[in-house]
């Protein structure tokens, strides 16, 4: 089971800080040939207080995880959250 927790501007999993990464730097990963996974965790959502789910990469070589948020500069720059987890069949 995975912790989270906000410490401030610092998100933390299970005690280690999360870095950031937009759809953007995920797609240049792709197309620089950088290998990556990723996986989703549950967290409840700040705004409504639902349980969604987040996006977490891992690159090679990365000491922390990334955590998928919106672009700053065309958006609000908070984490992704999604109701269902994008691969999974629609229920």
């Amino acid at each position: 089971m995975y912790e989270v927790f906000n410490v401030g501007k610092t998100i933390l999993l299970d005690g280690k800080p999360l870095s950031l990464v937009t759809p953007a730097g995920v797609e240049g990963w792709i197309e620089k040939g950088i290998p990556h996974s990723y996986r989703y965790d549950r967290v409840r959502d700040p705004l409504d207080g639902r349980m969604k789910y987040r996006c977490l990469y891992e690159t090679d070589g990365a000491d922390v995880p990334f955590v998928l948020v919106n672009d700053p500069d065309s958006g609000d720059g908070r984490v992704i959250l999604f109701d269902q987890k994008p691969d999974a069949p629609v229920e």
